[in-house]
């Protein structure tokens, strides 16, 4: 979702510098985070992270492995250098991005979108050590209204590393209890769907779940969640197919009761 959410900028104040294809480093390979090196924003770091970069070209795909325990979320990019119209997707939402080199360093600047709405904006910058063996990403993002958060990220490069695939690519169901609305889902996604839904509504996820055991259904909010996904699904799937524009944010903007009228 990397963690859930992972793509921003801290910008110098040195001049910008495009370069050429050609003098462009070469970002390409498999990097494992470095938690002692690295300064997330969060207060739950994950307990590994891993990147996967292919760069041919002006042509660049970033793919990101994040694991919390036993739960593990992919995300998956393109961009093409040069251009300002990158369409790619995080946690399920719709993403556009420009991608530049500047000074030496790989800079993308992105807007995530709900129901028309900016609800995300990214700034990333990648920079690649002088010896090839280092790589540090420096995010800076924005949900909404809330306040900016920052965030530095140190990567290894894992010299004959492998890219195994995760176990949860599975279904939902075959990986997690008493899933009914989402079954179909890949498992890696599930976790980054509860983090949007917990942000559209405000609340933590103690709000419809045990924190000892998730998949009861003791809980009335946690019905009510069904309800309200399977009605979610129902608008989109007979009024806006293919694009499916609508979600809870739509509705709560971050707030557990939808207000009825414009202020």
């Amino acid at each position: 979702m990397r963690p859930l959410c992972l793509t921003f900028a801290i910008l110098c104040a040195v001049p910008v510098v495009a370069l050429s294809q050609d003098k462009a480093p070469d970002l390409t390979g498999i990097w494992q985070w470095n938690p002692h090196q690295s300064q997330p924003s969060s207060g739950h770091p994950p307990d590994d992270m891993r990147v996967r970069i292919e760069q041919t070209g002006s042509e660049i795909s970033i793919t990101w492995r994040v694991r919390h325990q036993t739960n593990e979320e992919q995300e998956f990019s393109r961009l093409r250098i040069g251009s300002d119209d990158n369409q790619n997707q995080i946690h399920g939402a719709p993403m556009k991005s420009s991608a530049r080199w500047r000074a030496g360093a790989l800079t993308v600047d992105s807007v995530a979108t709900f129901s028309d709405n900016e609800l995300l904006r990214m700034n990333d910058v990648w920079t690649l050590s002088a010896d090839g063996q280092t790589l540090t990403f420096k995010e800076r993002h924005q949900f909404a209204a809330e306040p900016a958060g920052e965030s530095v990220y140190v990567f290894d490069r894992q010299v004959g590393g492998t890219w195994e695939l995760p176990e949860d690519s599975k279904p939902a169901e075959q990986v997690y209890k008493n899933i009914q609305v989402m079954q179909g889902v890949p498992a890696a996604q599930l976790q980054a769907a509860m983090a949007f839904f917990s942000r559209a509504l405000g609340v933590e996820c103690g709000h419809c779940h045990d924190p000892n055991a998730f998949e009861k259904d003791d809980n009335p909010a946690k019905a009510t969640a069904r309800r309200m996904l399977k009605m979610v699904h129902q608008i989109n799937d007979g009024n806006f197919a293919p694009d499916h524009p609508v979600s809870c944010w739509t509705c709560h903007r971050g707030s557990v009761k939808p207000e009825s009228n414009p202020k």
